[in-house]
């Protein structure tokens, strides 16, 4: 019969149980879980830029230590003594996977010391960091680094390329069954304001960005881009880490 008669006869199917419903459910979760590594992804680079956090560590395992919740026991520890050793220490954290399975934690934070007070004498501070780690994971059975694993953030120590690195797995790691177990975190005092809205309207884009393109004094640009429909533009600067080191230098 027609279905758009009034007068006809329609019987709805129950598709609870069906393979119909199993896929829309996991399609569902699948969406839910992208949505939530999505506002990770974005708050952990946002508290990231706005405290400028211009150091990046990375804590490892020697063993293929393979369990979240156990990692992020050990640097809870690593934690309280670091605040310990360096009162203040403050910052944002993420735990990734390596393809070996072992977990291992980024942390940007503010620019340690070269040199602190440690145990009676004055040790640097990647030496400091990793005896600490040591003290909870185990004798020879882990390091922290420094700048990255690789050193790649000694040089230009920018908050914004540390917030995409350290952000940078947390969406494949929600989608890929980590949902549910928080993969980051931070500081307590950390609070970002919020967004600031501002209307112009009868403004171009082109105009808009004209009137966007001003930094402030001292500044470089990191980013800037369109969206696909050009109807969105994007402008990240902040201050010149090079520029900075040079004037501490002198």
């Amino acid at each position: 019969s027609d279905p758009d008669n009034p007068d006809a006869h329609v019987v709805e199917v129950d598709q609870s149980g069906t393979l119909l419903e199993a896929q829309q459910v996991e399609e569902r979760a699948k969406r839910a879980r992208w949505k939530s590594g999505q506002r990770a992804k974005r708050n952990c680079r946002w508290k990231i830029k706005q405290a400028g956090f211009n150091e990046l560590l990375t804590l490892t395992y020697r063993a293929n230590q393979e369990d979240l919740a156990l990692c992020r026991k050990h640097f809870a520890a690593w934690l309280r003594k670091m605040r310990k050793a360096l009162p203040g220490f403050r910052g944002v954290w993420g735990f990734e996977r390596q393809e070996r399975g072992a977990w291992h934690v980024h942390v940007a934070c503010d620019r340690l010391p070269r040199l602190m007070q440690f145990r009676g004498a004055k040790v640097v501070s990647w030496k400091v960091g990793t005896a600490l780690w040591r003290d909870v994971v185990g004798p020879n059975n882990g390091l922290c680094f420094v700048g990255g694993r690789d050193g790649r953030f000694n040089r230009y120590r920018s908050p914004a390329k540390i917030a995409g690195y350290v952000s940078k797995y947390l969406t494949k790691d929600y989608e890929n069954g980590e949902f549910g177990a928080r993969m980051w975190d931070s500081s307590r005092d950390l609070t970002p304001p919020k967004a600031v809205t501002m209307e112009f309207p009868g403004v171009s884009m082109a105009e808009a960005i004209g009137m966007s393109w001003t930094l402030p004094q001292g500044h470089t640009v990191v980013q800037h881009m369109c969206n696909k429909l050009n109807t969105v533009w994007l402008l990240y600067s902040e201050p010149d880490p090079l520029a900075r080191r040079t004037t501490e230098a002198s």
